[in-house]
This record gives structure tokens, C-alpha cells and sequence, in this order.
């Protein structure tokens, strides 16, 4: 499947548009053992006579350095990390992994302010069955069990903070007239308030009450108290409150308040229902959490498989090989499950975007093929030394992944920077396997001095690579010889957060007024490429478990037990 002499990796031909194809052959032993052959043919003066030509130009080559064979010619790497040897072996679901939870929270709409990623909290959410015959109310415990305290037929409802809110057209108010009979179930409370034109139930602090009326004021409450007779109190819910209300008029259905100690849960009524939400299709149920005393926090509370099958359409082309939908599937899995109770400032733990993983719910873009992969690495995880990894993964790394502490946190053993030469195999269908970027010295400038740098304009950047070939820490010069160092995650968030670029792995070039950077990949570069999966199920015939240990490093697989 390859061939690899000298420092110099040959990948299939299928991966390479070359002018020249280098064909590196192993000779019988009477030869030199640092003799380079090409095409049979040895090579007069070693690699520093050689120059390989490519679409992307020529390259001299150097007898101190590792190359690796792409799509765009042949590409120097950094301080000369090894190339693999052989096909990656393959891993067997050989143990077992005890998970907390057998169901995920997350976080759908959480966010306190307008941000471009993040959805923010809501004055009301609705709900409406998509496969399903009602709505139970009631709240999952610690261990994330659903307690039902009531139901509903209606299968269109709407969620609101007991504030003065809009539903239907109509605004429901949050004052209301408590009476003062307590009850010992939905069931009582419901036949109770069904005695008024605009009763409800509701559950206070784990008492059934029954209230009437939904006033904008306290004063038209009152009124409204004397006019009946006064029987009953003025009342207003805590700033912890939810009610639910039918859509289509507003009508009070049930109201919630706990405190801070439980929070409204809704699940739909139904063998494998699903739920529309906000254009979207849910399984599993809904908490809804007035974190602040305002607006509503909204999570998914789902079982893992589920969640999968909402992550794996949305992270990876649902028309990519079997293989590599399996590696995403098991990487999204082992993602979640160790990030459990990870976000505890939003009660959940993961987002539904790009600061977690991308989870639309059971969405268009889910298939047979995506679920065919959930389900047939169904309960499989990731593990390193009997526990579970941060199964990192990004779009594609431009041929070489990064080791974890030179990119966002310390030292992590699985997390290891490696050459990739397979993902070169997917740059037919990549956009980002190559690209270019230029700047103005001013702008950069601008850039480092944001960092409490003074720099008058950059006259020169310099960059150290890593083993691999990625840029880990990036130096700018100005005229006056003062410059400005960044490294590892200082360097990476300066790059690609505020300079632009797509990945760590680019080169500079000084231009007229500015500097051109050129590069591959899109990402952090840490842990599984997904073109590299791509490339190496589709092109190289791998399976799922050797992406997996090709990408992570010492792992295990195993399978998760409740």
C-alpha cells in the first residue's frame, strides 16, 4: 500500500498529481544502506541533488529533513516526525467503560446574550408532536430519570416564564388567584380546577395547588378576587416559575415552580416519539430552566444513542464510506460521554454548535446510512487506560495532526501529533486542502498590539513548526527590532481567531506591504481529521477501529455499561 526509503513517503498514485512521481524501491543488500534509489536507478549525490516538481511548484530537497508525497507536490515537514510504518492494526471492543448517565443534556438555546454561534434564551418555546399523542409535565431527578406529575392531549403547547408573555396572540399575565385547598395528584388538582372557566393545576415546591385567572396586574387580580366572592389569594409565582400553555390561544395548561431545586420537565407521549422544535425533530424529552430568574434555558435531555444519530449527519456527509460515518459515530459518542455535567453553569453538558459538537436534533440530513454507522458501533467508546478519551476531532489538518499541549491544554497522552499521509487522498473534495491568505503589515500589527505589544509594522515573521509540521509558536519583528513572541495556544488563537487562518499548518512569505500565508486544513488540528477518515475508508479500504487508533494514540475500545 506504500513504500517508504529514506525519509521520503510514496503514497498510492491515486493520492498524487505529479509531474515527476518519485518511485523509491528497496535494492538487494550488497548496496549502501543510505543509497537512494529512484526508478530502479540509484540516485547520484543523495537527496541534496534532488529536486521533486509538482503542481505546486518545485522543491529542493535535503538529506536532514521528512517529506511527504501530496496532491500538491512534495511538502517539507517540521523538525522531522516519523512517518507511519505499515497499515494501522486493527482494535477489538475487548472491555468494558461504567458511564454515569445513560442520557445526555443539551444545551439547545442557553445563551444569556446575542452571540453569532450560540442560541440565545427564550421568552417561550414551543413544542409540537411530530410522532407522539400529548405531552407528560414533570422533572428528571439526579439520575436523570423523567417523573411524571401530569399530562396533556394537546400536542401543540407552548413554554413561557410566568411573566406577562405573548402566546397565540394573547397575553397570558402571571398574576392569578391561588385557592387554598392543597392536593395529592395532578389528577385531583385538574378535576378541581376544572370547576373554573380558566383554572389550572399546578405543582409548587412538590404540593398540587390550583389556581384561576392570568391578570397582566395585581390590581386587576384583586378586583377580579372581590368580584368571585374573595375566596382565594392574589398570587405571583417566583422569578423560577414556567408555565405551560396551549399555542394556539394561550390558555394555561400546568405551571411549575421549584426554585432552584427541580426544573420543568416535558417529554412526549409515545412509543419513539419525536417532537418538532424550532423547525427541528427531537427524540427524548425537554427541560426548561429560568437559570437567572429571566428567560428560558432550553436542553434536550436524550438518550446517547439518540443524540448520535442527531450529531452524525450534521459533523459528516451522510453519503461518506460506512467506515468513516462508523469512526465520527463512535468519536461523537465518546465526545459526550465524557463531557457529562461538563457545563454545569447551563445544567447540561454539551451546546448544540461548534462549542460542543453540532447537534440539530433527528433532522433532514439524517439517513440509512447515518443511522446504519449509530447503530452498528452502537454502545462502543473510546478509551485510554480504562477511561474515556476527549475524542477530539476537526474538519482536516493539511497532512499532519498536532499534539494537544501545543494547541489548546497540557500534555494529553492519546492527543499526539502525527504526519497524516492519507488525507492528501481526499483533496478532491476538500475545499480547504489548500489556501491562501494575505495581510497587511498594518493589520497584523493591529493584531499583535491588541496583546499589549507596541510593534510600529512587521517587517519579518518567523515560525517554529512542531515535529509534525504545524506552526506552534510565531514570531513578528518591526523595523525598529522589537518583536513579539506567541506559543502553543497563544499561537493558535492568535492565528486563527484574529489573523484569519484555517489551520496551524501554513507557510509565510513576505509581499510587497504585507505577507502571504499559505496553507491546508481547517481546524484545530488535535485528534481525528475527517477528510483524513474520509480518505482512508474510502481510498485505503480501513475500518472504523483503525481510523480510531491511527488518529488516537495507545486507545482501546470499549463498550459502556449503565
Amino acid at each position: 500500500m506504500k513504500h517508504k526509503r529514506h525519509g521520503i513517503y510514496a503514497p498510492t498514485a491515486a493520492a498524487l498529481v505529479l509531474v515527476l512521481i518519485l518511485s523509491l524501491t528497496a535494492m538487494p543488500g550488497a548496496m549502501a544502506a543510505d543509497d537512494v534509489f529512484v526508478n530502479g536507478e540509484v540516485l547520484p549525490g543523495g537527496l541534496t541533488s534532488t529536486w521533486a516538481l509538482g503542481s505546486g511548484g518545485a522543491a529542493q530537497l535535503s538529506d536532514s529533513d521528512v517529506y511527504v508525497m501530496t496532491a500538491d507536490g512534495i511538502v517539507r515537514l517540521g523538525d522531522g516526525a516519523a512517518i507511519p510504518e505499515g497499515d494501522p492494526e486493527h482494535l477489538e471492543v475487548s472491555g468494558t467503560v461504567a458511564l454515569p448517565y445513560d442520557k445526555v443534556r443539551v444545551a439547545l438555546y442557553y445563551y444569556d446574550e446575542a452571540d453569532s454561534i450560540r442560541n440565545p434564551t427564550l421568552d417561550t418555546a414551543n413544542l409540537e408532536n411530530a410522532v407522539g399523542s400529548g405531552y407528560s409535565f414533570g422533572y428528571y431527578d439526579e439520575e436523570r430519570e423523567f417523573h411524571a406529575l401530569g399530562h396533556t392531549d394537546e400536542t401543540k403547547i407552548t413554554m413561557a416564564m410566568d411573566r406577562n408573555v405573548v402566546v397565540g396572540g394573547k397575553t397570558v399575565g402571571c398574576y392569578h388567584i391561588l385557592l387554598p385547598e392543597k392536593y395529592t395528584s395532578f389528577s385531583e388538582a385538574s378535576a378541581a380546577a376544572s370547576r373554573y372557566a380558566d383554572g389550572f393545576p399546578a405543582y409548587y415546591n412538590g404540593e398540587f395547588r390550583v389556581l384561576y385567572g392570568a391578570w397582566e396586574t395585581s390590581g386587576e387580580a384583586q378586583l377580579a378576587l372581590y368580584a368571585s366572592g374573595g375566596n382565594g389569594a392574589v398570587y405571583t409565582a417566583t422569578n423560577r416559575c414556567v408555565v405551560v400553555t396551549r399555542t394556539s390561544d394561550g390558555r394555561i395548561l400546568f405551571e411549575f415552580d421549584c426554585g432552584s431545586q427541580r426544573n420543568l420537565a416535558v417529554e412526549p407521549v409515545g412509543d419513539n416519539a419525536l417532537t418538532w422544535f424550532k423547525g427541528n425533530r427531537y427524540f427524548g424529552g425537554f427541560e426548561y430552566i429560568r437559570r437567572t430568574g429571566g428567560q428560558l434555558t432550553v436542553i434536550n435531555v436524550v438518550g446517547i444513542e439518540e443524540y448520535v444519530r442527531g450529531v452524525l449527519p450534521y459533523e459528516m456527509n451522510n453519503s461518506w464510506p460506512a467506515e468513516a460515518l462508523k469512526t465520527q459515530a463512535v468519536c461523537a459518542r465518546t465526545y459526550a460521554a465524557r463531557h457529562f455535567d461538563s457545563l454545569s453553569a447551563y445544567q447540561a453538558d454539551l451546546t448544540n454548535d461548534t462549542y460542543s459538537q453540532v447537534y440539530w436534533g433527528y433532522g433532514d440530513a439524517a439517513s440509512e446510512n447515518t443511522d446504519a454507522a449509530v447503530e452498528a458501533t452502537a454502545g462502543v467508546y473510546i478509551t485510554y487506560d480504562g477511561r474515556l478519551i476527549d475524542a477530539m476531532y476537526c474538519s482536516s489538518t493539511g497532512g499532519a495532526t498536532e499534539s494537544s499541549e501545543n494547541v489548546m491544554y497540557s500534555s494529553v497522552p492519546y492527543l499526539r501529533g502525527k504526519v497524516d499521509p492519507y488525507e492528501a487522498a481526499a483533496d478532491s473534495i476538500n475545499a480547504n486542502s489548500s489556501w491562501t491568505r494575505t495581510l497587511t503589515s498594518s493589520a497584523i500589527a493591529g493584531v499583535v498590539n491588541g496583546y499589549g505589544h507596541s510593534l510600529s509594522g512587521i517587517e519579518s515573521i518567523t515560525t517554529e513548526l512542531s515535529p509534525s509540521g504545524n506552526v506552534i509558536a510565531i514570531t513578528f519583528t518591526d523595523a525598529a527590532g522589537a518583536s513579539a513572541v506567541f506559543e502553543k495556544s497563544a499561537c493558535y488563537n492568535l492565528v486563527t481567531a484574529r489573523l484569519g487562518l484555517n489551520s496551524i499548518h501554513f507557510e509565510v512569505r513576505k509581499t510587497p506591504g504585507g505577507f502571504e500565508f499559505t496553507g491546508g486544513g481547517w481546524g484545530h488540528s488535535v485528534g481525528m481529521s475527517q477528510y483524513g477518515a474520509y480518505a482512508m475508508a474510502d481510498t485505503y479500504g480501513f475500518t472504523y477501529d483503525q481510523i480510531i487508533n491511527f488518529y488516537y494514540t495507545g486507545v482501546e475500545l470499549n463498550r459502556g455499561v449503565y
